[in-house]
């Protein structure tokens, strides 16, 4: 008899979690089609690859600056924007939106990183925005970053890393593929509707309005295909990656958080840093006591510091 009863309340349960899934899809499928009209798009929109791509420009000045997000952010225009604010003061600041990010398109092409430098250099072309370039990347843009300056280096005359993953840190990290898996399906049914906002936006720093286009967007992009994709070939991006040089004319700034954020002690994390300045002279490492995102927490700081950087450069 107990045993039937499980079994009933087991079908039960089952049954009112496949209703709520059910209603909750089509609730985000509502949406997502009445958010897209509320989306403003900020920049200028590019064809690379039979896909749109997303470049915002702002300001001028003697160096351009090109923004590259980490992994999984929703809109990197936004998220960067206290940095690109301050800087394109003095700069002319160039943030690209990759497949998938931002107001990109998705794109369910291969995410090698070759592939993935050969659509930003693209999407700079079709911008009319010229090198040399000053690199600004984020994280797992270290792997884009590197790939660039190994293959193009008349194009870059400084890099400047916001804690990058550097590739040895890819080395150790462990995978967990039912775990993306499993984000990308919470996302694609709408679950992510019912997390709170600071899951996946860091800045704090952005207007009403700003954050509703941030939330739109993370609604929409968080995990894309794109996403799903580089998330799954990155260990194999970083092993090609990893035996590429710094070109030593190519001056490097490394901003290195606590590591906080990422799933090494501090110690781990900054070793990495520590280790691929080591031997090239034209590396420079500063820590930050922050978390990975260290921008969103000094970004008065690292303004000063890359602005100082740039002068002395």
């Amino acid at each position: 008899m107990a045993m039937k009863k499980f079994k009933l309340w087991s079908w039960i349960v089952c049954g009112f979690l496949l209703l709520f899934l059910g209603a909750t899809f089509v609730f985000h499928q509502f949406s997502l089609r009445n958010e897209s009209k509320l989306l403003t798009p900020i920049g200028k929109q590019v064809t690379v690859n039979g896909h749109q791509m997303n470049v915002y420009i702002k300001g001028e000045g003697p160096e351009t600056i090109v923004f590259l997000s980490g992994a999984g952010i929703a809109s990197p225009i936004l998220d960067f924007k206290n940095l690109s604010d301050s800087l394109s003061k003095k700069y002319k600041v160039v943030v690209v939106e990759r497949a998938g990010y931002g107001f990109s398109q998705d794109s369910d092409r291969s995410r090698d990183v070759m592939e993935v430098l050969s659509e930003t250099r693209q999407a700079l072309a079709q911008a009319h925005v010229s090198g040399p370039y000053v690199i600004i990347s984020h994280s797992m843009a270290s792997l884009e970053s590197l790939a660039w300056q190994e293959k193009y280096p008349n194009e870059v005359k400084a890099l400047i890393g916001l804690d990058w993953a550097l590739p040895a840190s890819y080395e150790d990290l462990k995978e967990h593929p039912t775990l993306i898996t499993l984000a990308y399906w919470t996302s694609k049914i709408g679950l992510l509707r019912y997390f709170p906002e600071s899951v996946y936006l860091k800045n704090s720093d952005l207007t009403k309005s700003e954050r509703q286009q941030y939330r739109f967007l993370a609604y929409k992009q968080l995990l894309s295909t794109a996403m799903l994709n580089e998330t799954r070939t990155v260990k194999k991006n970083a092993q090609k990656v990893s035996k590429f040089t710094i070109d030593p004319k190519i001056p490097v700034l490394l901003l290195v958080s606590n590591g906080e954020g990422t799933t090494f002690s501090q110690s781990e994390w900054q070793r990495y840093a520590e280790r691929f300045a080591s031997d090239q002279s034209n590396v420079q490492v500063d820590y930050i006591d922050a978390p990975h995102d260290l921008y969103h927490y000094q970004s008065d700081a690292i303004v000063s510091r890359i602005k100082e950087f740039l002068e002395n450069n």
